[in-house]
């Protein structure tokens, strides 16, 4: 290494940039200072993932509140905390009303069967998708997307 900086020609930036992450993995799978690679374990698991980008990403996806929380590096109680501070309401009722969003979308503008559209929306069942779309709007599923023909 020393043989870099002592030289007339400078090494490339590319090269520079290898040496020092083989430096990196060289001080960190050494046994004998374990604290040092506890630390740098710390730092890259401290960045959490913002909460709106992984809701965004994953709410057509039937995962519980728990594998949501994982998913930002959460606990449930800091993701229950954390949500409501970015979207002001929980997590449950977001959901309900973003599938039920994107249900409707589907809906108008697609021929897709009702079966479909639940699980494409991450509902568990066709029958709480239409339970939920019924108490939300009114009317079922089926006779909203028959209107949307006829219009």
């Amino acid at each position: 290494m020393v043989e870099y900086f002592f030289n007339q020609e400078k090494p490339s930036k590319y090269l520079m940039e290898i040496k020092f992450q083989e430096l990196l993995v060289n001080i960190l799978s050494l046994s004998s200072n374990p604290k040092i690679g506890s630390y740098f374990k710390q730092i890259s698991q401290d960045v959490k993932p913002s909460i709106q980008n992984v809701m965004e990403a994953n709410f057509i996806y039937n995962l519980s509140l728990d594998e949501f929380a994982r998913l930002t590096h959460r606990s449930l109680s800091t993701f229950n905390r954390d949500f409501y501070n970015v979207y002001d309401t929980s997590p449950g009722k977001w959901l309900t009303k973003k599938r039920l969003l994107h249900a409707k979308t589907l809906l108008e503008h697609t021929q897709q069967k009702i079966y479909e559209v639940a699980f494409d929306c991450g509902f568990e069942s066709p029958a709480h998708f239409t339970r939920v779309f019924k108490t939300e709007h009114g009317i079922t599923p089926l006779k909203f997307q028959k209107a949307q023909l006829t219009v």
